[in-house]
């Protein structure tokens, strides 16, 4: 199996599809397939690890707290085209669809996509990925770079397109976890993330899901 190094990634040259691709991807490291070919990044740095951290505490709690479905971290592969096989860093993917969730990973379009940048990844993430995630049906995802808002990008699924998701007073209210609602500031601070059960009862305070139904 020839490789070929690109920076700091690894691409796996021959073409597989994605039932090969969940054969012969390592277990030990994070592996995606592109357009057929494996894609594998190099470790992450730590203040990614930090905010994927926070973001995978407050959606699984969240989503925990109002039994609304299930929350996977950054090895789960979904399973999108033949050729398409991606691991996003966050997923979500609603109880009434939960049955897309087995033993080899999530068969289709998750409800949400949350991809934390990388200088090995954001090339994918920006490109060949969100158009993967556009044309699989996926509702919404999130692009977030982990220096700053001036990289980081919201999208929601509108007839069929990804459209930029408004962030209104500094808040984003998401389109798939219902009356989940994300404050700016909390993504960068300039010290300690703030404490998750802090972020929680904020958002309890706008109502929760039962306030939506």
């Amino acid at each position: 199996m020839k490789r070929m190094k690109f920076g700091t990634r690894v691409e796996v040259a021959e073409r597989m599809t994605a039932e090969e691709f969940l054969e012969l991807a390592p277990e030990d490291r994070k592996a995606e397939l592109i357009d057929g070919v494996m894609i594998m990044p190099s470790p992450a740095l730590d203040i990614h690890e930090r905010l994927f951290g926070f973001l995978f505490r407050l959606i699984s709690e969240y989503v925990e707290m109002y039994d609304l479905g299930e929350v996977r971290g950054s090895r789960t592969p979904v399973v999108l085209a033949s050729d398409q096989v991606y691991e996003p860093d966050i997923l979500f993917v609603a109880r009434e669809r939960a049955g897309r969730i087995t033993e080899r990973g999530v068969m289709g379009a998750p409800d949400l996509v949350v991809e934390i940048l990388s200088r090995a990844t954001v090339a994918y993430d920006r490109g060949p990925k969100l158009q993967g995630y556009e044309r699989a049906g996926v509702r919404e995802v999130w692009l977030i770079d982990p220096y700053g808002p001036a990289g980081t990008e919201f999208y929601r699924l509108e007839g069929g397109r990804f459209v930029p998701a408004r962030v209104e007073g500094g808040v984003l209210r998401s389109a798939a976890i219902p009356v989940f609602a994300l404050r700016a500031e909390w993504l960068w601070p300039e010290g300690r993330f703030i404490p998750v059960r802090e972020a929680l009862a904020w958002m309890e305070a706008q109502g929760g899901p039962s306030a939506a139904a």
